[in-house]
């Protein structure tokens, strides 16, 4: 399974145009090899297909900076326009759960209470300083009645924290894989839209397609 990521670039409302262009392109060609295809869309004009039972290896060569080259209608002037959108193939992982927390990594110190709580909280050691040590979270709690609430509560925040670490992590991995992959200035390219020459062109390979092909989602 793999998730296919298409947003537009440089070029204003033709480059949304030409990214829902290639959505449909990609649905299409998943359509010819009956590929399972959920569609959504995301913040920032992302559009998100989710191929079921597809490796990444067989649509990566998909990826990077697509850019069309067209005289829009309403250009008089003939000028031509380029616009961009990219495609990002990225793999579908497991689910993001934090590391187990074992009872080897903990530090754990325990002090008086401060603050309302009666005279046992203020004289009894309640309060609780929880350290992971190989994270360097510390997280303390004073506001319990009991060292064991106060700990409970520890290790219940230090657990979130450690989730959020490893969703932070899992973010950054699959942001570092897309980078290299896409880039939407104008300059860059991977394919190649002419609709003058009515051709697509796969600048790593010289593989051309028509622009009815691909459309089509004849991709070979």
């Amino acid at each position: 399974m793999c998730i296919v990521e298409i947003r537009p670039g440089e070029g204003g409302a033709d480059a949304l145009t030409f990214a829902t262009d290639l959505a449909e392109t990609v649905t299409a060609w998943a359509a010819r090899h009956e590929w399972s295809v959920q569609r959504a869309t995301a913040e920032a004009r992302t559009t998100i297909l989710v191929l079921g039972g597809v490796p990444v290896s067989q649509v990566g060569w998909l990826a990077g900076t697509h850019r069309l080259q067209h005289e829009p209608r309403n250009d008089r002037r003939g000028r031509r326009h380029t616009s961009t959108a990219t495609l990002a193939v990225l793999p579908e992982g497991p689910a993001v759960t934090a590391p187990e927390i074992r009872n080897d990594d903990l530090v754990i110190e325990t002090m008086r209470g401060r603050g309302r709580g009666g005279q046992r909280k203020n004289k009894v050691e309640t309060a609780v300083r929880l350290r992971h040590m190989p994270t360097g979270i510390v997280i303390t709690r004073t506001t319990g009645r009991s060292q064991a609430a106060n700990l409970a509560s520890a290790q219940a925040e230090l657990e979130q924290r450690l989730q959020e670490r490893a969703e932070r992590a899992s973010r950054h991995a699959t942001d570092a894989t897309r980078r290299r992959q896409v880039r939407a200035e104008r300059s860059a390219k991977a394919f190649t839209h002419n609709s003058q020459r009515h051709e697509v062109v796969d600048h790593e390979t010289g593989r051309r397609w028509t622009q009815r092909a691909w459309r089509q989602g004849r991709l070979g």
